[in-house]
Protein backbone atom coordinates (compact mmCIF):
# COMPACT_ATOMS: atom_id res chain seq x y z
CA UNK A 1 0.00 0.00 0.00
CA UNK A 2 1.47 3.37 -0.92
CA UNK A 3 1.10 6.76 0.04
CA UNK A 4 -1.08 8.02 -2.18
CA UNK A 5 -3.79 4.72 -1.69
CA UNK A 6 -4.06 6.21 1.16
CA UNK A 7 -6.69 9.58 2.44
CA UNK A 8 -5.39 12.65 2.07
CA UNK A 9 -4.73 14.03 5.64
CA UNK A 10 -6.82 17.42 6.72
CA UNK A 11 -4.90 20.77 6.75
CA UNK A 12 -3.79 21.77 9.72
CA UNK A 13 -5.45 24.67 11.29
CA UNK A 14 -4.43 28.87 11.33
CA UNK A 15 -2.54 29.32 15.05
CA UNK A 16 -4.80 29.87 17.82
CA UNK A 17 -5.24 33.19 19.20
CA UNK A 18 -3.88 34.09 22.32
CA UNK A 19 -5.67 33.04 25.30
CA UNK A 20 -8.16 30.51 23.14
CA UNK A 21 -8.52 27.09 24.96
CA UNK A 22 -11.36 24.78 24.50
CA UNK A 23 -11.68 23.88 28.08
CA UNK A 24 -12.10 27.23 29.32
CA UNK A 25 -14.41 28.69 26.07
CA UNK A 26 -17.02 25.81 26.84
CA UNK A 27 -16.44 24.53 30.54
CA UNK A 28 -15.46 21.01 29.71
CA UNK A 29 -12.46 19.17 28.12
CA UNK A 30 -11.98 15.41 27.63
CA UNK A 31 -9.00 15.12 29.63
CA UNK A 32 -8.47 11.01 29.64
CA UNK A 33 -5.73 10.21 26.88
CA UNK A 34 -5.87 7.48 23.90
CA UNK A 35 -2.40 5.58 24.28
CA UNK A 36 -1.76 3.79 21.13
CA UNK A 37 2.16 2.06 20.85
CA UNK A 38 3.26 0.07 17.94
CA UNK A 39 6.41 -1.87 18.01
CA UNK A 40 7.87 -2.96 14.59
CA UNK A 41 10.97 -5.12 16.47
CA UNK A 42 11.70 -6.30 19.37
CA UNK A 43 14.79 -4.45 20.26
CA UNK A 44 16.46 -1.80 18.04
CA UNK A 45 18.84 -4.62 16.47
CA UNK A 46 16.55 -6.14 14.56
CA UNK A 47 16.71 -3.27 12.37
CA UNK A 48 19.91 -4.48 10.97
CA UNK A 49 19.69 -4.07 7.58
CA UNK A 50 19.64 -1.16 4.71
CA UNK A 51 15.57 -0.25 4.23
CA UNK A 52 14.52 1.26 0.91
CA UNK A 53 16.17 4.80 -0.07
CA UNK A 54 13.95 7.61 0.45
CA UNK A 55 13.46 7.95 -2.99
CA UNK A 56 11.15 4.84 -2.94
CA UNK A 57 8.67 7.16 -1.11
CA UNK A 58 5.58 7.46 -2.27
CA UNK A 59 5.08 11.61 -1.86
CA UNK A 60 0.95 12.28 -1.29
CA UNK A 61 1.19 13.32 2.27
CA UNK A 62 4.61 15.26 1.74
CA UNK A 63 2.96 16.98 -0.47
CA UNK A 64 0.98 18.87 1.84
CA UNK A 65 2.50 22.30 3.31
CA UNK A 66 4.96 21.94 5.68
CA UNK A 67 4.10 25.87 7.03
CA UNK A 68 0.22 24.27 7.63
CA UNK A 69 0.74 20.96 9.66
CA UNK A 70 3.54 22.18 11.72
CA UNK A 71 3.14 24.85 14.55
CA UNK A 72 4.39 27.98 13.67
CA UNK A 73 7.42 28.05 16.23
CA UNK A 74 8.57 25.10 13.67
CA UNK A 75 10.55 23.30 16.44
CA UNK A 76 13.43 21.87 14.41
CA UNK A 77 13.92 18.05 13.64
CA UNK A 78 15.65 16.43 15.89
CA UNK A 79 20.03 16.41 14.82
CA UNK A 80 21.21 13.63 13.22
CA UNK A 81 23.94 14.04 16.03
CA UNK A 82 21.68 13.34 19.03
CA UNK A 83 20.35 9.62 16.59
CA UNK A 84 22.26 6.70 17.26
CA UNK A 85 23.10 5.15 13.58
CA UNK A 86 25.81 2.94 15.08
CA UNK A 87 23.30 0.12 15.51
CA UNK A 88 24.35 -1.01 11.68
CA UNK A 89 21.28 0.22 9.98
CA UNK A 90 20.94 3.08 7.92
CA UNK A 91 17.54 4.14 8.91
CA UNK A 92 14.56 3.89 11.47
CA UNK A 93 11.88 5.86 12.84
CA UNK A 94 13.84 8.41 14.21
CA UNK A 95 15.58 9.12 10.72
CA UNK A 96 11.89 9.86 9.26
CA UNK A 97 11.48 13.37 7.67
CA UNK A 98 9.65 15.52 10.09
CA UNK A 99 7.43 16.58 7.17
CA UNK A 100 5.96 12.82 7.47
CA UNK A 101 5.30 12.89 11.12
CA UNK A 102 3.71 16.33 10.76
CA UNK A 103 1.40 14.54 7.99
CA UNK A 104 0.62 12.04 10.23
CA UNK A 105 0.12 14.10 13.16
CA UNK A 106 -2.61 16.45 10.92
CA UNK A 107 -5.04 13.10 10.59
CA UNK A 108 -4.76 12.82 14.38
CA UNK A 109 -5.25 16.77 14.43
CA UNK A 110 -2.48 17.62 16.37
CA UNK A 111 0.92 19.72 15.56
CA UNK A 112 4.36 20.01 17.08
CA UNK A 113 4.66 22.29 20.38
CA UNK A 114 8.48 21.37 20.71
CA UNK A 115 11.11 18.36 21.05
CA UNK A 116 13.43 17.28 22.93
CA UNK A 117 15.88 13.82 22.03
CA UNK A 118 18.63 11.97 23.88
CA UNK A 119 20.52 9.25 21.91
CA UNK A 120 17.59 7.22 22.08
CA UNK A 121 14.28 8.85 21.84
CA UNK A 122 12.51 11.66 20.57
CA UNK A 123 9.89 13.72 22.53
CA UNK A 124 7.35 15.73 20.97
CA UNK A 125 5.11 18.05 22.79
CA UNK A 126 1.85 18.28 20.71
CA UNK A 127 -1.25 20.74 20.69
CA UNK A 128 -4.31 19.27 19.90
CA UNK A 129 -7.12 20.94 17.57
CA UNK A 130 -10.64 19.84 17.06
CA UNK A 131 -13.25 21.78 14.58
CA UNK A 132 -16.96 23.01 16.09
CA UNK A 133 -18.69 22.15 13.41
CA UNK A 134 -21.97 24.49 14.53
CA UNK A 135 -19.68 27.57 14.91
CA UNK A 136 -17.65 26.64 12.02
CA UNK A 137 -14.64 27.33 14.65
CA UNK A 138 -11.12 26.16 15.39
CA UNK A 139 -11.09 25.36 19.07
CA UNK A 140 -7.76 24.39 20.31
CA UNK A 141 -6.47 22.21 23.65
CA UNK A 142 -3.31 20.45 24.63
CA UNK A 143 -2.20 17.84 26.72
CA UNK A 144 -0.93 15.35 24.10
CA UNK A 145 2.61 14.12 23.55
CA UNK A 146 4.78 11.53 20.96
CA UNK A 147 7.51 9.52 22.00
CA UNK A 148 10.00 7.79 18.80
CA UNK A 149 12.34 5.01 19.46
CA UNK A 150 14.23 3.45 16.62
CA UNK A 151 11.80 0.35 16.80
CA UNK A 152 8.50 1.75 18.09
CA UNK A 153 6.27 4.71 18.46
CA UNK A 154 4.47 5.82 21.41
CA UNK A 155 1.20 8.86 20.76
CA UNK A 156 -1.20 9.82 23.58
CA UNK A 157 -3.49 12.18 22.70
CA UNK A 158 -6.72 13.76 24.52
CA UNK A 159 -9.42 15.69 23.66
CA UNK A 160 -11.26 14.45 20.50
CA UNK A 161 -8.24 13.58 19.09
CA UNK A 162 -8.74 10.99 16.13
CA UNK A 163 -6.04 8.75 17.05
CA UNK A 164 -6.74 5.66 15.67
CA UNK A 165 -6.64 7.11 12.03
CA UNK A 166 -2.77 7.48 12.29
CA UNK A 167 -2.56 3.78 12.32
CA UNK A 168 -2.54 2.91 8.35
CA UNK A 169 -0.25 5.85 8.25
CA UNK A 170 2.29 5.03 10.81
CA UNK A 171 2.25 1.65 9.14
CA UNK A 172 2.97 3.06 5.67
CA UNK A 173 5.75 5.07 6.75
CA UNK A 174 7.72 2.20 8.55
CA UNK A 175 7.32 0.26 5.75
CA UNK A 176 8.76 2.29 2.81
CA UNK A 177 10.66 4.61 4.52
CA UNK A 178 12.27 2.36 7.60
CA UNK A 179 11.91 -1.14 5.39
CA UNK A 180 9.62 -2.48 8.49
CA UNK A 181 7.10 -5.17 6.47
CA UNK A 182 5.05 -6.22 10.27
CA UNK A 183 4.31 -4.96 13.69
CA UNK A 184 5.77 -6.86 16.38
CA UNK A 185 3.02 -5.54 18.80
CA UNK A 186 0.57 -3.42 19.03
CA UNK A 187 -0.97 -1.60 22.33
CA UNK A 188 -4.09 0.71 22.33
CA UNK A 189 -5.36 1.87 25.98
CA UNK A 190 -7.63 4.09 27.42
CA UNK A 191 -9.35 5.03 30.45
CA UNK A 192 -13.44 5.39 29.89
CA UNK A 193 -14.48 9.62 28.40
CA UNK A 194 -15.91 12.01 30.49
CA UNK A 195 -18.16 12.90 27.33
CA UNK A 196 -18.22 10.29 24.90
CA UNK A 197 -20.69 11.36 22.60
CA UNK A 198 -18.62 14.34 21.55
CA UNK A 199 -15.71 11.77 20.32
CA UNK A 200 -15.31 11.54 16.61
CA UNK A 201 -14.81 7.90 14.89
CA UNK A 202 -13.52 5.76 15.21
CA UNK A 203 -13.69 6.88 19.16
CA UNK A 204 -17.39 6.70 19.78
CA UNK A 205 -17.47 3.39 21.31
CA UNK A 206 -15.09 0.47 22.29
CA UNK A 207 -16.73 -1.83 19.97
CA UNK A 208 -16.16 1.33 16.74
CA UNK A 209 -12.12 1.09 18.06
CA UNK A 210 -11.90 -2.53 18.20
CA UNK A 211 -13.37 -2.93 15.01
CA UNK A 212 -11.05 -0.28 13.23
CA UNK A 213 -7.79 -2.06 14.76
CA UNK A 214 -9.56 -5.89 13.62
CA UNK A 215 -9.64 -4.47 9.69
CA UNK A 216 -5.59 -3.92 10.24
CA UNK A 217 -4.61 -6.49 12.91
CA UNK A 218 -5.75 -10.50 12.98
CA UNK A 219 -4.02 -11.00 15.93
CA UNK A 220 -5.67 -8.44 18.18
CA UNK A 221 -7.69 -9.14 21.49
CA UNK A 222 -9.74 -6.65 22.90
CA UNK A 223 -10.44 -6.56 27.09
CA UNK A 224 -12.19 -3.93 29.72
CA UNK A 225 -11.31 -3.86 33.11
CA UNK A 226 -13.01 -2.18 35.91
CA UNK A 227 -16.08 -2.31 37.94
CA UNK A 228 -18.00 0.81 36.98
CA UNK A 229 -19.14 2.57 33.39
CA UNK A 230 -17.61 5.53 35.25
CA UNK A 231 -13.49 4.01 35.99
CA UNK A 232 -13.68 0.99 33.22
CA UNK A 233 -10.42 0.74 31.50
CA UNK A 234 -10.00 -0.45 27.90
CA UNK A 235 -6.79 -2.31 26.58
CA UNK A 236 -6.50 -3.70 22.76
CA UNK A 237 -3.43 -5.30 22.13
CA UNK A 238 -1.50 -8.20 19.40
CA UNK A 239 0.07 -11.16 19.87
CA UNK A 240 4.12 -10.98 19.07
CA UNK A 241 4.79 -11.77 15.31
CA UNK A 242 8.05 -12.84 14.66
CA UNK A 243 7.78 -14.73 11.34
CA UNK A 244 9.41 -11.76 9.72
CA UNK A 245 12.15 -11.06 11.93
CA UNK A 246 12.64 -14.42 12.33
CA UNK A 247 12.94 -15.55 8.42
CA UNK A 248 14.74 -12.39 7.72
CA UNK A 249 17.07 -11.12 10.03
CA UNK A 250 18.42 -14.75 11.75
CA UNK A 251 20.75 -16.19 9.51
CA UNK A 252 22.44 -18.19 11.05
CA UNK A 253 23.19 -19.98 14.90
CA UNK A 254 25.08 -17.35 15.77
CA UNK A 255 22.83 -14.62 15.20
CA UNK A 256 20.39 -16.19 16.90
CA UNK A 257 22.35 -17.15 20.15
CA UNK A 258 23.47 -12.98 20.07
CA UNK A 259 19.76 -12.03 19.51
CA UNK A 260 18.63 -14.50 22.49
CA UNK A 261 21.11 -12.76 24.73
CA UNK A 262 20.01 -8.96 23.16
CA UNK A 263 16.96 -9.58 23.69
CA UNK A 264 15.92 -11.39 27.04
CA UNK A 265 13.27 -10.58 28.53
CA UNK A 266 11.02 -10.67 25.39
CA UNK A 267 8.18 -13.49 25.70
CA UNK A 268 9.50 -14.78 21.82
CA UNK A 269 12.34 -16.10 23.07
CA UNK A 270 11.45 -18.55 26.02
CA UNK A 271 11.57 -22.09 26.34
CA UNK A 272 8.40 -22.56 26.18
CA UNK A 273 5.52 -21.26 24.37
CA UNK A 274 3.36 -19.28 26.42
CA UNK A 275 -0.57 -19.47 25.84
CA UNK A 276 -2.66 -17.00 25.57
CA UNK A 277 -5.89 -16.72 27.69
CA UNK A 278 -8.75 -14.80 26.35
CA UNK A 279 -10.74 -12.70 29.14
CA UNK A 280 -14.38 -13.76 28.55
CA UNK A 281 -15.93 -12.25 31.66
CA UNK A 282 -14.67 -9.27 34.32
CA UNK A 283 -13.32 -10.58 37.63
CA UNK A 284 -15.49 -8.44 39.97
CA UNK A 285 -13.41 -9.13 42.69
CA UNK A 286 -10.29 -8.08 44.70
CA UNK A 287 -8.85 -11.76 44.01
CA UNK A 288 -6.10 -12.27 42.30
CA UNK A 289 -6.46 -14.10 39.13
CA UNK A 290 -3.88 -14.23 36.66
CA UNK A 291 -4.42 -14.24 32.58
CA UNK A 292 -1.18 -12.12 30.82
CA UNK A 293 -0.43 -8.74 29.33
CA UNK A 294 2.44 -6.70 27.68
CA UNK A 295 3.41 -3.00 27.92
CA UNK A 296 5.05 0.11 30.10
CA UNK A 297 7.51 0.59 32.82
CA UNK A 298 7.38 1.58 36.16
CA UNK A 299 8.41 5.57 36.73
CA UNK A 300 9.72 3.68 40.49
CA UNK A 301 11.44 0.70 39.55
CA UNK A 302 15.16 -0.48 39.28
CA UNK A 303 15.28 -2.82 36.60
CA UNK A 304 18.31 -5.71 36.58
CA UNK A 305 17.45 -7.16 32.87
CA UNK A 306 20.30 -6.19 30.16
CA UNK A 307 20.21 -3.64 27.99
CA UNK A 308 21.11 -3.78 23.90
CA UNK A 309 22.96 -0.45 22.80
CA UNK A 310 21.89 1.44 26.02
CA UNK A 311 18.12 -0.08 25.50
CA UNK A 312 17.07 -2.06 28.24
CA UNK A 313 15.04 -5.32 27.31
CA UNK A 314 13.08 -5.52 29.99
CA UNK A 315 9.72 -3.63 29.36
CA UNK A 316 7.79 -2.22 32.24
CA UNK A 317 5.32 0.73 32.58
CA UNK A 318 3.25 2.57 35.37
CA UNK A 319 0.41 4.66 34.25
CA UNK A 320 -1.37 6.84 37.06
CA UNK A 321 -4.83 8.12 35.74
CA UNK A 322 -7.05 11.00 38.19
CA UNK A 323 -9.81 12.82 38.42
CA UNK A 324 -11.68 15.13 41.30
CA UNK A 325 -8.17 17.25 41.24
CA UNK A 326 -8.19 19.18 44.32
CA UNK A 327 -8.81 22.91 43.05
CA UNK A 328 -6.19 24.30 45.69
CA UNK A 329 -3.37 22.14 44.42
CA UNK A 330 -4.46 22.87 41.03
CA UNK A 331 -4.12 26.65 41.42
CA UNK A 332 -0.73 26.62 40.45
CA UNK A 333 -1.67 25.22 36.64
CA UNK A 334 -3.16 28.07 35.66
CA UNK A 335 -1.62 31.14 33.96
CA UNK A 336 -0.97 34.41 36.30
CA UNK A 337 -1.45 37.92 35.03
CA UNK A 338 0.66 38.56 32.03
CA UNK A 339 3.02 35.44 33.08
CA UNK A 340 4.17 33.67 29.65
CA UNK A 341 2.74 30.51 28.92
CA UNK A 342 5.22 27.97 26.98
CA UNK A 343 8.34 26.40 28.35
CA UNK A 344 8.34 29.80 30.96
CA UNK A 345 5.29 28.72 32.47
CA UNK A 346 5.73 25.26 32.45
CA UNK A 347 9.08 25.67 34.67
CA UNK A 348 7.74 27.55 36.87
CA UNK A 349 4.88 25.13 37.59
CA UNK A 350 7.43 22.14 37.50
CA UNK A 351 9.60 23.95 40.53
CA UNK A 352 6.33 25.67 42.40
CA UNK A 353 4.73 21.95 42.30
CA UNK A 354 7.47 19.45 43.51
CA UNK A 355 6.70 17.64 39.62
CA UNK A 356 10.70 18.71 39.08
CA UNK A 357 11.32 16.44 41.97
CA UNK A 358 10.38 13.30 40.53
CA UNK A 359 13.52 12.70 38.07
CA UNK A 360 15.90 15.58 39.07
CA UNK A 361 18.16 14.24 36.64
CA UNK A 362 15.57 13.49 33.54
CA UNK A 363 15.72 16.05 30.35
CA UNK A 364 12.73 17.81 30.89
CA UNK A 365 10.33 19.70 28.21
CA UNK A 366 7.25 21.55 29.93
CA UNK A 367 4.72 23.81 28.95
CA UNK A 368 1.80 25.87 30.16
CA UNK A 369 -1.02 26.83 28.28
CA UNK A 370 -3.31 29.76 28.34
CA UNK A 371 -5.32 29.91 30.37
CA UNK A 372 -4.64 26.88 31.93
CA UNK A 373 -3.31 23.92 31.40
CA UNK A 374 -0.11 21.45 31.76
CA UNK A 375 2.02 18.99 29.90
CA UNK A 376 5.47 17.35 30.37
CA UNK A 377 8.01 14.96 28.45
CA UNK A 378 10.95 14.09 30.26
CA UNK A 379 14.13 11.62 28.82
CA UNK A 380 16.09 9.36 31.19
CA UNK A 381 18.48 7.29 28.62
CA UNK A 382 16.06 5.04 27.08
CA UNK A 383 12.93 5.87 29.47
CA UNK A 384 10.68 8.67 29.50
CA UNK A 385 7.86 10.01 31.31
CA UNK A 386 4.40 12.56 30.31
CA UNK A 387 2.48 14.23 32.64
CA UNK A 388 -0.35 16.03 31.28
CA UNK A 389 -2.95 18.04 33.57
CA UNK A 390 -6.36 19.80 32.74
CA UNK A 391 -7.16 21.64 35.90
CA UNK A 392 -10.60 22.65 35.45
CA UNK A 393 -13.07 22.36 38.30
CA UNK A 394 -15.93 20.71 36.29
CA UNK A 395 -13.79 18.03 34.47
CA UNK A 396 -10.78 17.60 36.03
CA UNK A 397 -7.90 15.26 35.52
CA UNK A 398 -4.60 14.55 35.29
CA UNK A 399 -2.25 12.13 34.10
CA UNK A 400 1.35 10.17 35.02
CA UNK A 401 2.72 8.12 32.87
CA UNK A 402 6.85 6.90 32.84
CA UNK A 403 8.81 3.61 31.39
CA UNK A 404 12.07 5.08 33.77
CA UNK A 405 13.57 2.69 36.65
CA UNK A 406 14.75 4.36 39.89
CA UNK A 407 16.63 2.57 42.77
CA UNK A 408 15.03 0.75 45.20
CA UNK A 409 14.28 1.99 48.67
CA UNK A 410 16.80 0.58 51.12
CA UNK A 411 14.64 0.14 54.17
CA UNK A 412 16.73 -0.71 57.81
CA UNK A 413 15.16 -4.03 59.02
CA UNK A 414 13.41 -4.78 55.52
CA UNK A 415 15.24 -6.84 53.18
CA UNK A 416 13.48 -8.04 49.24
CA UNK A 417 11.15 -5.69 48.92
CA UNK A 418 12.68 -2.56 47.89
CA UNK A 419 11.73 -2.33 44.21
CA UNK A 420 7.91 -2.31 45.67
CA UNK A 421 8.58 0.67 47.66
CA UNK A 422 9.86 2.49 44.98
CA UNK A 423 7.08 2.48 42.79
CA UNK A 424 4.76 3.26 45.83
CA UNK A 425 6.64 6.53 46.88
CA UNK A 426 6.71 7.54 43.08
CA UNK A 427 3.15 6.98 43.16
CA UNK A 428 2.31 8.40 46.12
CA UNK A 429 4.52 12.03 45.14
CA UNK A 430 1.98 11.99 41.92
CA UNK A 431 -0.89 11.83 43.68
CA UNK A 432 0.35 14.02 46.96
CA UNK A 433 0.46 17.02 43.98
CA UNK A 434 -2.51 16.54 41.92
CA UNK A 435 -5.04 15.26 45.44
CA UNK A 436 -7.05 12.99 43.09
CA UNK A 437 -10.47 12.87 44.37
CA UNK A 438 -9.97 9.09 42.74
CA UNK A 439 -7.20 7.22 40.50
CA UNK A 440 -6.82 4.78 38.86
CA UNK A 441 -2.80 2.64 38.89
CA UNK A 442 -1.94 0.31 35.59
CA UNK A 443 1.34 -0.97 35.98
CA UNK A 444 2.74 -3.48 33.03
CA UNK A 445 5.53 -5.99 33.33
CA UNK A 446 7.54 -8.12 31.05
CA UNK A 447 8.33 -11.80 31.67
CA UNK A 448 10.63 -14.39 29.46
CA UNK A 449 9.98 -17.49 32.00
CA UNK A 450 8.20 -18.58 34.86
CA UNK A 451 10.38 -17.46 37.30
CA UNK A 452 10.42 -14.10 35.89
CA UNK A 453 6.76 -13.98 36.37
CA UNK A 454 6.17 -15.00 40.01
CA UNK A 455 8.93 -12.19 40.43
CA UNK A 456 6.45 -10.13 38.33
CA UNK A 457 3.14 -11.06 39.93
CA UNK A 458 4.47 -10.88 43.91
CA UNK A 459 5.73 -7.19 42.80
CA UNK A 460 2.46 -6.11 41.33
CA UNK A 461 -0.08 -7.31 44.11
CA UNK A 462 2.56 -4.96 46.72
CA UNK A 463 2.53 -2.07 44.31
CA UNK A 464 -1.05 -1.23 44.37
CA UNK A 465 -1.29 -2.22 47.96
CA UNK A 466 -3.64 0.61 50.17
CA UNK A 467 -2.34 4.45 49.91
CA UNK A 468 -3.16 6.65 52.99
CA UNK A 469 -6.33 8.72 53.11
CA UNK A 470 -7.71 6.50 49.81
CA UNK A 471 -9.78 3.12 49.74
CA UNK A 472 -8.93 0.89 47.51
CA UNK A 473 -11.86 -0.28 45.51
CA UNK A 474 -10.51 -2.70 42.49
CA UNK A 475 -7.02 -4.81 42.47
CA UNK A 476 -7.02 -6.62 39.57
CA UNK A 477 -4.30 -9.13 38.28
CA UNK A 478 -4.03 -10.26 34.42
CA UNK A 479 -1.77 -12.36 32.78
CA UNK A 480 -0.92 -11.82 28.95
CA UNK A 481 1.06 -13.15 26.35
CA UNK A 482 4.68 -12.07 27.75
CA UNK A 483 3.08 -9.51 30.57
CA UNK A 484 1.43 -9.25 33.59
CA UNK A 485 -0.58 -6.39 34.44
CA UNK A 486 -1.82 -4.97 37.90
CA UNK A 487 -5.01 -2.51 37.30
CA UNK A 488 -5.60 -0.95 40.75
CA UNK A 489 -8.56 1.99 41.52
CA UNK A 490 -8.62 3.63 44.90
CA UNK A 491 -11.07 7.07 46.15
CA UNK A 492 -10.78 9.07 48.49
CA UNK A 493 -12.21 8.62 51.73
Amino acid sequence: MAYNSLPQPPPAPPPPVSGTNYSAEHGCFEGPEKLLEIWFSPSPSFSRFNGPGVDSLSTSLTNSDSEEMSDESSPATPNESQINLSLGYSQDLRTVDRSLWDSMLATVKCTVLSIVSNAHVDAYLLRNHVADTQNLLFQFSSESSMFVFPHKIVLKTCGTTTLLKAVPYILEIAKTRCGYESVYRLFYSRKSFMFPEKQLGPHRSWEEEVSYLDNHFDNGASYVIGNTNAEEWYLYLTSPDMSHHQNNHVENLTDMKQLMKETEGLSWMSDSVDQFTPWSSKDKTSAMVPHRQQHHNSGGLYSVASSIHGYRTHDETIEILMTNLDMKAMAAFYQRGDEPSGLVGGKRIDVETGLDQLYPEANVDSYMFEPCGYSCNGLSEDGYYTIHCAPEEQCSYASFETTIPVKPVETPGKHGHGREEAIRKLIRQVIDIFQPGSFTVTYFASHRDVDQQVDNISKLVRTVDQFGGYRRKDKILHEFEGYDLIFGHFTRL
